[in-house]
């Protein structure tokens, strides 16, 4: 892949990741609770096309990303920048698997809504069945948090990382006076306090808001590093 290629990939796959993890999180609902199954199931159910959308852009996006990403290896010297590149590859795999638990609960929070609407009838077999897939909803829901509080930390991590690989290169962003190496530094640490501390003291919320801004600022590196690049 040449230049123009790797700045392409680079930028707009993580422009296409975050379109469809804003669809995913409106049709969610922003204020919705990790473990608010009934809300989470309702929401998915009577979005369930734009949930497939959502969760389409994000795994295509993500994936055309970290290919240019790891097409710039080389930029930096040292074993920083392979560490950093290797430990967001790995918290992208597992964000891309977690697309598919999120298919999951949209096909269950379909027949969750059909369910419901048949206990509110009085049908017995359909309040069993009801139960049943919010329990089912429920394992998965903890699985999804879990592995993306994982894969948090290993973005956190790998950013950091770059970032003090990238603070003794000479690379450049199209937004020439934010230095890469320290905003990706800074993009480290608060993915790794979010996923680490503000899980643990505050909530799994609190820290998915925070992330949040950790994602937008690798927007801005990803797009400020892959224009550059697709310039030459």
């Amino acid at each position: 892949m040449n230049s123009k290629g790797t700045g392409l990939t680079l930028a707009l796959g993580i422009v296409i990741g975050f379109i469809g993890y804003i669809l995913w999180q409106i049709t969610i609902g922003p204020n919705t609770k990790s473990d608010d199954i009934t809300t989470i199931l309702t929401n998915s159910g009577d979005g369930s096309a734009m949930i497939k959308v959502a969760s389409i852009l994000i795994a295509v996006g993500l994936v055309v990303h970290v290919a240019g990403l790891i097409n710039t290896r080389g930029t930096a010297a040292g074993n920083m920048e392979s560490i950093g590149i290797i430990s967001i590859t790995a918290a992208i795999a597992i964000w891309v698997t977690n697309v598919g638990v999120s298919l999951s609960i949209a096909e269950m929070g379909e027949k969750f809504v059909a369910a419901m609407a048949g206990a509110a009838a009085g049908n017995a077999e359909a309040a069993a069945s009801a139960g049943n897939i919010g329990t089912a909803a429920g394992f998965s829901q903890a699985y999804n948090v879990a592995t993306s509080t994982m894969g948090g930390l290993l973005a956190g991590i790998g950013w950091l990382c770059l970032g003090i690989a990238y603070r003794g290169s000479d690379a450049k962003g199209v937004i020439s006076f934010i230095p890469l190496g320290f905003l990706a530094i800074i993009i480290g640490l608060i993915l790794i306090i979010a996923n680490v501390i503000i899980t643990s003291l505050v909530s799994v919320e609190a820290a998915g808001q925070i992330s949040g801004i950790g994602f937008i600022l690798i927007v801005i590196w990803s797009v400020s590093r892959g224009l550059e690049l697709s310039k030459n």
